[in-house]
């Protein structure tokens, strides 16, 4: 009988936990209508402007005379930005050497020195 009465019983209910309601304050409506009033009628704090700068555009802002647009004569503006590579060889040829070698090592000579 003990595995009839186990399948039979009805589930035993749950206690649910009971929530205890928030106590609020009340608000005091007098109270936030006059304080909103106030904040409304203070003196209000102007905000300065700074002034905007603008930068000159580095490539074309598209702000251009009619009579250059029909100029027949094109410019190309491929190498507007490009940086002309100097010698490096004229750069170093001062420069003095500071370490354990003095002269310039070969690492591609055909001469075999280990021996």
């Amino acid at each position: 009988m003990g595995i009839k009465d186990w399948f039979r019983k009805k589930p035993e209910a749950k206690p649910k936990p009971t929530e205890k309601p928030i106590q609020l304050p009340e608000l005091d409506k007098n109270a936030l209508l006059e304080e909103t009033l106030m904040a409304f009628e203070s003196d209000e704090t102007t905000l300065e402007l700074d002034e905007a700068v603008e930068a000159t555009p580095e490539y074309d802002a598209g702000e251009v005379e009619i009579d250059a647009l029909l100029d027949d004569e094109m410019e190309s503006n491929y190498d507007l930005n490009t940086v002309s590579e100097t010698d490096i060889e004229d750069l170093l040829e001062g420069a003095e050497i500071i370490g354990d070698v003095s002269q310039e090592v070969d690492f591609e000579s055909t001469n075999d020195q280990s021996s």
